[in-house]
């Protein structure tokens, strides 16, 4: 096996640039075994677009974690293990997954996602206007703002909720849960478990209630579809706490990454300027080069199987790399360029098969206001810091900067 010249992944390089990683995978070792940090797990890395996608749908594959090794379980590995958001829309394969999926069709409607655009729009206009008020009394012209922290990170709490019918006075608690779940550290992997928990108790309460008070809202839409559909009330709250979790860590992300990328790519961002009708081609091409999402979730072999010539042995664990499939040159043309007139948009960024993201169309209208509402209430954006400074966060699933100070011109 050649020795890496590059980052060894889930380290701190790692995390911070990815690609070169992905690119000496994808070209000597397409199928390649790793230990997870702080375990003694072994976890197989499928990095070239076409294995990456015809796994998705790979029948021989499981996202259930009732088919990993003895060794995985103990680790502390399985998301809610044990608990009600173990057995998420996610984590399931048919015919239990099925019941989900119809659940999902029922409520995530094209209609629906149409009236989600005025909430979004909403939400937008009121942080990015608190943001300008604040600016216009700054005395420093030059003050850095972290958009993350002042406009990225309250938006996608705000619009889940809203989406979701989350009480405002919850959504400190939902972050602080989300933020421990989808960590790295292996010294925190207890506070995950207990956050999970935490979460999905919480999930179990508000149902509840809700159901006594029936609004306008995706989780009472949720709730009238599992009663029609025989759901059991733990796929209910397994339903609702994973649209959450997985509903705004991604566009915190998603909405840091663009921006930075329009700033790395000044040409695309003064096209985007004048041409709004761009706002679609840039979430396209975002998501491909530099999605949010960099594997897919735990998957687990139920058989030998090969890939490439290698064998992945029956219940070890798998990851799907998306950000490396979405790079590899054997399916796009030039794929380390940000282009905006791409002709091919078919990327993995929101996975594949009947796993493929529900959400996806609600991510897509965040990133595409949400960054239309920065260019147009800003004439000038650039960052505070130099460009090496800007820290990725450590998360094995999903990719976007920690902070990133901008300073701002009206």
């Amino acid at each position: 096996m050649s020795e890496s010249p590059v980052a060894a992944p889930f380290t701190a390089p790692y995390f911070q640039n990815p690609y070169p990683t992905y690119e000496w995978l994808r070209d000597h070792h397409p199928v390649h075994p790793v230990t997870v940090p702080g375990t003694d797990v072994r976890v197989w890395l499928i990095s070239r677009h076409d294995d990456v996608r015809a796994a998705f749908t790979d029948e021989r594959i499981s996202n259930d974690a009732r088919w990993a090794t003895e060794r995985f379980r103990k680790a502390g590995l399985v998301l809610g293990a044990g608990g009600d958001i173990d057995r998420s829309m996610s984590t399931v394969d048919p015919p239990e997954h099925t019941r989900y999926r119809k659940l999902a069709a029922s409520t995530f409607t094209a209609a629906r996602v149409q009236r989600w655009e005025h909430i979004v729009q909403e939400i937008v206009d009121d942080l990015l206007d608190d943001l300008l008020d604040d600016l216009s009394g700054d005395p420093r012209p030059e003050a850095a703002v972290d958009l993350l922290d002042r406009f990225a990170t309250p938006m996608a709490v705000s619009v889940i909720c809203e989406v979701m019918g989350i009480p405002s006075a919850d959504r400190k608690s939902l972050r602080e849960w989300g933020d421990v779940i989808f960590t790295a550290d292996p010294a925190r992997r207890g506070e995950a478990v207990d956050a999970a928990a935490a979460l999905a108790g919480y999930m179990r309460e508000l149902i509840a209630a809700k159901r006594k008070r029936l609004s306008p809202d995706l989780m009472s839409a949720l709730i009238l579809a599992h009663d029609g559909e025989g759901l059991t009330e733990t796929e209910l709250v397994a339903s609702c706490a994973g649209l959450v979790i997985a509903g705004y860590e991604t566009t915190i992300g998603l909405t840091g990454t663009a921006v930075l990328t329009l700033l790395d790519n000044p040409g695309a961002m003064r096209e985007l300027r004048d041409d709004p009708s761009l706002a679609g081609a840039m979430v396209d091409e975002v998501l491909r080069y530099d999605g949010a999402a960099t594997t897919s979730l735990w998957r687990f072999a139920k058989e030998d199987i090969e890939i490439r010539g290698t064998t992945i042995p029956a219940h070890d664990a798998m990851f799907l790399l998306i950000g490396s499939a979405n790079r590899d040159p054997r399916r796009f043309a030039d794929p380390d360029t940000f282009d905006l007139h791409r002709a091919d948009k078919q990327s993995l960024a929101f996975g594949h098969g009947i796993h493929r993201c529900v959400g996806a169309a609600l991510g897509r209208l965040e990133l595409r206001v949400s960054v239309a509402a920065v260019l147009e209430r800003f004439s000038g954006i650039e960052l505070a810091v130099d460009r090496s400074e800007i820290r990725y966060k450590p998360l094995v699933g999903i990719r976007g900067p920690m902070s990133l100070p901008l300073i701002l011109r009206p």
